[in-house]
């Protein structure tokens, strides 16, 4: 592939993206103020921001996606030995899993994983989130960078995923070689390292990341190239589960588009409603406050140059009354409070922020809190499931292919092949709790009609026990196996009939 190829692919990425641009630059305007945004280059002031129930609803929807999702200083995913591995060895393998995952997740938040991965979230509310995820130095094996969706195009996929991914940025000559150590030594570049004069001149530089699907296994291809000399200044080949550094993840996505679909989207029309209400208020209230007034005119009046702002003085016939106040304004305020409350409660719906109770109320109990997560998780259990898929899974992926390349673990399994990544975070602990919730109702039932003993024999120790590892989600070393646990309830059934015994002879 060329430079102009692949200029003429981001071209095409750019145009898919000019038709959401607008859109996007909105959300940034009235939810995330002085960042930066689409179609302006000056850092805005928020002059346009008259309800902060917007920038407030994304700011709490990054929070609660993080603390469901990935809670800083857990352990929100556990490796597992997966179905292929043999049953003789599963145990075996799960406690050498239980080990890397332990060392993996100190690396994690050895880094800055908790910060960047919020930034990303932020652009996930909107859109898409674009993380890249590189190999550290030093101390921390892992760094991190959230890249904005201004500085980014995608490339939908032949598996209808985002299979390319260009970032466009300006470097300067002078740090070429030190940002791409692997760049092929060509004619321009000879000339820019040798021309003291042009080493702040600033290039035009595209990073092309995007996925081979004529290869059997995961392969990539991170081609950088400078955009003034149409020149691929860097080539490497990724492969391997894990090898793709960018990350790219969305809440939702409509059929045959490459861009997701965030919730904030689905809050816009009341955002801007309550924005539009605020702003007619204070301005309403300001005119009740200054009043506008009219006095005599000396010439003729031309109402076109007349805007109806308070402190305005409009001028009338001479001879009349002189300086005096105009009614003021005849719209109906009325109905503001209960305009303002349901479009407030609707962004707040929309962002997944109503879940809590009036804390002016009394406390809600364990079980109100579990059933309030549970009822999270249902409704944000499309998201998620995409999420996971897309950013966490791949994510992961990519920490054992850093650390093993590193040398720092060595997986019990080939080319992690069978390793099952399962979600342990609150909001997928939420959906296990009620399946754990099942089970006990289940007990309690046949407790009643059979007897505990023998509501007990109904299930099969070998399935429950991993069933409910499964579920509760801790490490494997915490218990015992099943030929353990039955041994151990044999020994102590066995206990329980010999103090019988020795009960009704000491009675005798």
């Amino acid at each position: 592939m060329d430079a102009r190829l692949v200029i003429q692919l981001r071209d095409a990425a750019k145009a898919e993206r000019q038709r959401l641009e607008s859109l996007y630059d909105d959300c940034l305007r009235l939810t995330m103020p002085a960042r930066k945004r689409f179609h302006t280059t000056k850092i805005d002031n928020a002059d346009d921001i008259y309800d902060e129930t917007g920038a407030n609803a994304v700011a709490e929807f990054v929070s609660r996606m993080q603390a469901g999702l990935m809670p800083s200083f857990t352990e929100f995913v556990k490796l597992d030995a997966s179905s292929l591995v043999n049953p003789r060895d599963k145990v075996a393998v799960d406690k050498d899993l239980d080990d890397i995952n332990k060392y993996v997740f100190e690396e994690i938040w050895n880094s800055n994983f908790a910060q960047e991965s919020a930034e990303s979230l932020h652009d996930m509310a909107i859109s898409t989130g674009v993380m890249l995820f590189e190999e550290g130095t030093g101390e921390s094996a892992f760094h991190h960078r959230a890249i904005p969706i201004t500085d980014v195009y995608l490339e939908r996929g032949s598996d209808d995923m985002v299979g390319g991914v260009y970032r466009c940025n300006k470097v300067k000559a002078k740090h070429l070689s030190t940002r791409y150590p692997k760049m092929s030594q060509s004619e321009m570049t000879k000339t820019y390292s040798d021309m003291k004069d042009s080493e702040d001149k600033e290039l035009d530089i595209i990073e092309y990341t995007y996925r081979d699907y004529s290869k059997p296994n995961e392969c990539y291809y991170h081609l950088v190239v400078c955009e003034n000399h149409k020149e691929i200044l860097q080539q490497q080949k990724l492969e391997g589960a894990g090898s793709n550094p960018f990350i790219a993840f969305r809440w939702s996505t409509a059929a045959g588009e490459t861009w997701g679909r965030g919730p904030l989207l689905n809050a816009m029309g009341a955002i801007r409603t309550t924005n539009l209400m605020v702003e007619m208020i204070l301005e309403n209230a300001a005119m009740s406050i200054v009043g506008v007034y009219q006095t005599d005119n000396e010439g003729t009046v031309n109402s076109d140059n007349i805007s109806l702002l308070p402190g305005t003085i409009i001028t009338k016939e001479i001879g009349s009354r002189g300086l005096e106040p105009v009614a003021g304004a005849t719209g109906n305020f009325n109905m503001q409070d209960v305009v303002l409350g349901d479009q407030r409660n609707n962004i707040k719906k929309a962002m997944f922020n109503d879940m809590l109770s009036d804390p002016n109320k009394t406390p809600a109990t364990a079980y109100e809190v579990s059933e309030r997560m549970a009822d999270l998780a249902h409704r944000t259990s499309s998201g998620f499931a995409r999420v996971f898929y897309e950013f966490i899974q791949p994510y992961i992926r990519r920490a054992l292919y850093i650390l093993e390349k590193r040398g720092d673990i060595q997986l019990p399994v080939v080319n992690g092949r069978a390793i099952q990544i399962r979600a342990v975070s609150p909001l997928a602990q939420a959906q296990k709790g009620r399946d754990v919730q099942k089970l006990m109702q289940d007990f309690q039932i046949r407790a009643q009609m059979y007897g505990p003993q023998a509501a007990t024999s109904m299930y099969d120790m070998n399935e429950l026990h991993p069933w409910l590892m499964d579920k509760v989600g801790l490490e494997t070393k915490l218990y015992k196996t099943p030929q353990e646990i039955m041994k151990s309830m044999q020994e102590q059934s066995e206990q329980m009939q010999q103090m019988q015994m020795q009960q009704q002879q000491g009675q005798m």
